[in-house]
């Protein structure tokens, strides 16, 4: 489950993906599409822990009260959440990291960095 640690904090890269409406400066957004959603269900590590006992491992949902963080905290900050940089398109596949405890949603905060940021993507790649 993403959550920091003391030594560094675990990146998900499980195919959340953010719409956007641009116009000419201005983004909005639209909607956020978790893959874990009920229509999505599957196992995306087969060293994850299966929290709520339904044999599926899902690391935005597993023990939270609010759903899939990342549409949480996207529905209550929109692009704050950002830490990245890439050129604005319809849709942006995400990496996202949650810092603090799924179970206390409102002492954590979740960052989240488009996978077409070239720093993120070029660190990521060389740790895997």
């Amino acid at each position: 489950m993403p959550t920091i640690t003391p030594d560094e904090v675990v990146w998900s890269n499980d195919g959340h993906t953010i719409m956007l409406h641009i116009e000419r400066e201005n983004l909005e957004v639209l909607d956020v599409s978790c893959p874990h959603d009920l229509a999505f269900k599957n196992d995306i590590d087969p060293d994850a822990v299966d929290t709520d006992g339904d044999g599926f491992v899902q690391p935005c949902l597993e023990g939270s009260k609010v759903g899939c963080v990342v549409k949480h905290f996207l529905n209550l900050y929109g692009l704050e959440c950002n830490i990245g940089s890439c050129a604005p398109e319809p849709v942006l596949e995400i990496s996202w990291c949650l810092h603090g405890s799924i179970h206390d949603i409102d002492q954590a905060q979740l960052w989240f960095v488009p996978i077409k940021d070239e720093v993120f993507y070029a660190w990521m790649t060389q740790r895997t």
